[in-house]
């Protein structure tokens, strides 16, 4: 087994804290859709905003139409924001790990989904972690969302590290399961410490 020399990580839920509590909440106040129901219509179409196919007041829009609700232009704008801003809070706790990974020789990668639009907001809660990237890969600028094995690929030849020799760090576990798929190490991240476990599972 080759040693682990890159660690890789996905921005929400890793890199930043989970999405703000309140959001759902705020999103049945201005939609009357309960929490249960936008997470299902998240599941039928946020790979198309990740992918940059959708806007983010396009897949509001859609979810309006699968539930028969009527939103105006205004609401689908602020409901585009509330989302947006939900998961622009960093997590300082893994932002000071990956400097003591990098400082030990560790290449860092950010391995992400997310639509260009959201940019702005990736670079007001992570610009130091992106500084301090080898490598970047966001779903919407690539056109190719995790769990495609495509991605993982693209990461491979931009931090220049065989699949073997990267740990992937995400919240989600199909991703997890995927990039185990394609060779990597990958760890379901639940906190930092369980992250460090991993690493040291994987004898370092």
């Amino acid at each position: 087994m080759k040693a682990i020399r890159g660690i890789v990580f996905d921005f929400g839920g890793v890199i930043s804290l989970p999405m703000d509590p309140t959001f759902l909440p705020r999103v049945q106040a201005l939609t009357g859709w309960l929490p249960e129901r936008t997470l299902e219509g998240w599941r039928r179409h946020r790979s198309g905003m990740d992918a940059d196919t959708l806007s983010a007041q396009a897949l509001y829009r859609r979810m309006a139409e699968d539930f028969g609700t009527q939103l105006t232009e205004e609401t689908l704008n602020t409901l585009a924001k509330l989302d947006f801003d939900a998961w622009a809070r960093p997590n300082p706790e893994t932002f000071a790990w990956a400097q003591e990974l990098k400082r030990r020789g560790f290449r860092i990668g950010i391995l992400t989904n997310m639509p260009t639009a959201f940019l702005p907001w990736f670079d007001r809660c992570a610009a130091g972690f992106r500084a301090l990237a080898d490598a970047e890969v966001v779903s919407g600028a690539e056109h190719i969302v995790k769990p495609n094995p495509a991605i993982y690929d693209l990461m491979v030849r931009r931090i220049g590290l065989p699949p073997e020799a990267l740990l992937f760090l995400d919240d989600t576990q199909a991703n997890v399961d995927a990039a185990r798929a394609c060779g990597w190490h990958a760890h379901r991240f639940v906190s930092v410490a369980e992250a460090q476990r991993a690493l040291h599972e994987c004898g370092v």
